[in-house]
């Protein structure tokens, strides 16, 4: 598959100051050296508990935020190492729909106003009737009225202003699109909806997604590969449908665990985690889970594993992986905690 989003060994460290002289006492770790690829066409998924870096890395990808090191390539293009106008003209490529529709949206603006400063930022030489034509469309293709594009932000529902914001990412017609959350502000019935409009605008205009969420059942419903992050680390790439396959991390075990199974006769199962998260300004020198692992050993504590792939499609950061330990009992830890 061709790769559109190459990542390369890509880092975010954000400096930490204290004392009388503000001066800087260390950092915290957000993004600490990640490689993926993203392919044309797919919808990648990333989830994790909050703070492991997921919106970080998505502001990395669009260069909204510098990386401390590390690139991120675009269509073969580096996205840190361009021109303002070359950055300008490939913003038309690349989109974000962020968490919060309302803080997303200009209060003192109408919906109009929001779909009209895209042309006027991009500098589109439009007629006043085109744009109008423009507009409407957006909205037909979002699923909102004519009669919208006259409303403020607060005089829409949460799913509307959702709504609204994905027309405004889709102005330009993008290739790529960074789903932040792009659910988490809205009622369950009103997800539904979003998910399942932006499956018909992927397939649509063959769109390519990044969606990130804490959710694991949705992603794994949404997308066809999923990263599992943990304080900055990737700690497995698998593909998706999760609920028929082993995960290989430990921590991705708790995670598909703590799903919700809407089933009334099934067996309430919590998951088995303990131990605490390591300060992402003072991480562990070894695994980053080592200190909330049933699985550690001596080697988990001392170094770092590696981002390795251990069958086609599957890449995992554990020196134990789970599925190995599940069919040979001589790969289980024998001095756990």
């Amino acid at each position: 598959m061709n790769s559109l989003v190459e990542v390369r060994h890509l880092s975010k460290f954000f400096p930490v100051t204290g004392g009388l002289m503000q001066r800087r006492i260390g950092a915290v770790k957000a993004v600490n050296d990640i490689s993926f690829d993203i392919y044309k066409g797919e919808s990648l998924g990333v989830v994790g508990e909050s703070g492991c870096g997921k919106s970080t890395l998505a502001r990395l990808i669009l260069n909204l935020i510098r990386p401390t090191s590390g690139h991120v390539l675009y269509d073969g293009q580096d996205v840190n190492r361009i021109s303002k106008t070359e950055l300008r003209e490939l913003r038309r490529k690349m989109q974000m729909v962020f968490q919060d529709p309302h803080s997303s949206l200009d209060p003192r603006i109408s919906i109009y106003r929001s779909l009209e400063e895209v042309f006027t930022i991009q500098k589109e030489k439009l007629s006043r009737p085109k744009i109008n034509e423009r507009i409407l469309e957006l909205l037909g293709m979002v699923g909102l009225k004519p009669e919208h594009c006259r409303s403020y932000p607060h005089q829409l529902s949460g799913g509307q202003k959702q709504r609204a914001v994905i027309a405004r990412a889709l102005a330009m017609l993008p290739e790529f699109i960074i789903l932040d959350e792009p659910t988490a502000a809205l009622d369950v019935s009103v997800q539904a909806q979003i998910i399942l409009l932006l499956q018909q605008l992927g397939d649509q205009f063959g769109i390519t997604y990044l969606f990130i969420s804490h959710d694991l059942a949705l992603v794994d419903y949404f997308c066809q590969r999923i990263i599992v992050m943990y304080l900055g680390r990737i700690v497995e790439i698998t593909p998706a449908d999760l609920s028929r396959q082993k995960p290989m991390h430990p921590y991705t075990k708790v995670l598909k665990e703590s799903v919700f199974v809407a089933d009334p006769l099934a067996e309430p199962k919590a998951p088995r985690i303990e131990g605490d998260v390591p300060s992402p300004f003072n991480l562990p020198e070894g695994c980053v889970f080592e200190t909330r692992c049933e699985y550690a050993q001596n080697i988990c504590r001392k170094e770092s594993p590696a981002l390795r792939q251990t069958m086609p499609g599957r890449f995992v950061a554990c020196h134990f992986p789970l599925i190995h330990a599940m069919e040979d009992p001589s790969c289980l830890p024998v001095d756990a905690k």
